[in-house]
């Protein structure tokens, strides 16, 4: 693409902003679309491919056409209320989106692998890519991150790099990585192309009920600006007469894209809604600009609330992460200002599977916990036998539980055996093995 302002040309790496400080976005030849066209293809992102950055290869797991659910709150409230279930998506959150955009269009220049800097979601969804691509992903995480993600990317064999306390410090991180390794970054504060998957959304939400009110958990603020960035296409396309309100919703504890829209003070301290611990998000800027353009607002929820809304939407069938169950009380919240019509159309985003993000530091270590890693802790220090394993655990039980424990972290390939002395076999961890503990242990 060209700079509009100093007609700088980019191509494999988009940035956020060129070098001349103008802001870049990624454009079509929006003439030439025929949104009737779509309705005769498969579901899913590359439905849309008039509006998507063109590929050699598409690599793919199958991602969008998410379920669009009415929800039964809305009867409740007296309006028409619908859950886009973005945990649906294969790796379990709406960053599969920009993963197989990034992925397919990165490919030509991804010899050495694939680097993202990510919160979690992103991280799983690029190791899975990655991976159905036959390339190396580097993960730049933070030190908290949902333990459920961190098994997701090791499951994939992403190799995964643990630094500084949030997100924001990672993305430059991942930057200098990728130019000292050759890796192609996918990070969206760094290389926008993946964006444009992401802006899909908005094109489902179209074609099922062209919503008036989108409400959307915000931390980088990229997945806003994405869905803007969809109704805005439609709206050149000639699609639609006008954007729909799009409501950005941060916690009480973190929320530095909210406070500049509501002109209040911001405060970027550590929430367990990890997906929105972004202390200053690089699209900052695009978000706000896309709440404003859209006529839209901010919702500031409280983090005692995030409970509440993981069991509203649990009561729908939904499970999500806390960063996603925002959006329930900032419905409330909204509907105690009566900002809501009685014939509007309102989606909230649900954008990643609480199966995977349960926040632990007050609850135990999701599947891999108590005995078996208390195990593979044993197993760290030398290679032992079943009994041995055994009598070194401080909670009795029995032993044919500790064998059955054994033979299910062997069939996950988290140990394996060492070596047979007459009818002993000793087991040691894999090298799988020692990187799950050593991300747990941090």
């Amino acid at each position: 693409m060209r700079c509009p302002k100093c007609g700088r040309e980019y191509s494999s790496f988009i940035p956020p902003r060129c070098l001349c400080g103008e802001l870049l976005e990624i454009t079509y030849n929006y003439s030439a679309v025929n949104p009737k066209k779509w309705k005769k293809r498969e579901k899913g992102v590359w439905r849309y491919k008039e509006l998507l950055p063109r590929v050699n290869e598409i690599v793919t797991l199958k991602e969008g056409g998410t379920p669009l659910v009415k929800a039964k709150i809305g009867e409740m409230l007296n309006l028409n209320v619908y859950i886009k279930d973005e945990t649906r998506n294969p790796t379990g959150s709406f960053r599969d989106r920009l993963v197989t955009v990034g992925v397919s269009y990165g490919l030509p220049y991804a010899d050495n692998g694939f680097i993202v800097a990510s919160d979690g979601n992103a991280a799983a969804s690029l190791a899975a890519y990655a991976a159905r691509a036959n390339r190396e992903a580097f993960v730049v995480v933070p030190r908290r991150v949902d333990k459920g993600k961190l098994i997701q990317m090791i499951a994939f064999g992403a190799k995964i790099i643990r630094y500084g306390d949030s997100v924001d410090e990672c993305v430059d991180y991942a930057k200098e990585l990728a130019k000292l390794n050759g890796l192609y970054d996918i990070t969206p504060e760094n290389n926008i192309i993946g964006l444009e998957g992401q802006k899909t959304v908005a094109f489902e939400l179209w074609e099922e009920i062209n919503p008036t009110h989108v409400i959307i958990p915000t931390g980088s603020g990229s997945n806003l600006y994405s869905i803007y960035k969809g109704f805005s296409e439609l709206l050149e396309i000639g699609a639609i007469d006008e954007l729909p309100k799009l409501i950005a919703v941060q916690t009480d504890k973190c929320n530095p894209i909210a406070s500049e829209i509501l002109g209040i003070k911001p405060k970027k301290e550590f929430t367990k809604a990890l997906g929105l611990y972004v202390k200053d998000p690089v699209n900052r800027e695009r978000a706000v600009k896309a709440v404003k353009e859209s006529d839209g607002t901010a919702v500031i929820v409280e983090e005692e609330q995030l409970d509440l809304g993981e069991k509203l939407l649990a009561k729908e069938g939904v499970f999500a992460e806390y960063a996603s169950a925002v959006v329930i009380p900032a419905l409330l919240k909204l509907n105690e200002d009566r900002y809501f019509e009685k014939d509007d159309r309102i989606v909230l985003i649900v954008t990643g599977s609480g199966l995977k993000s349960y926040y632990i530091d007050e609850r135990e270590k999701f599947s891999i916990g108590g005995t078996k890693l208390k195990i593979l802790k044993l197993l760290k220090e030398k290679p032992m036998y079943g009994y041995e394993i055994w009598e070194n655990l401080e909670k009795p039980m029995k032993y044919q539980a500790v064998y059955q424990h054994i033979k299910e972290l062997e069939s996950l390939g988290l140990i394996e055996e060492a070596c047979k002395k007459g009818r002993k076999i000793y087991y040691k961890l894999t090298e799988k093995g020692q990187r799950l503990l050593e991300n747990f242990e941090e």
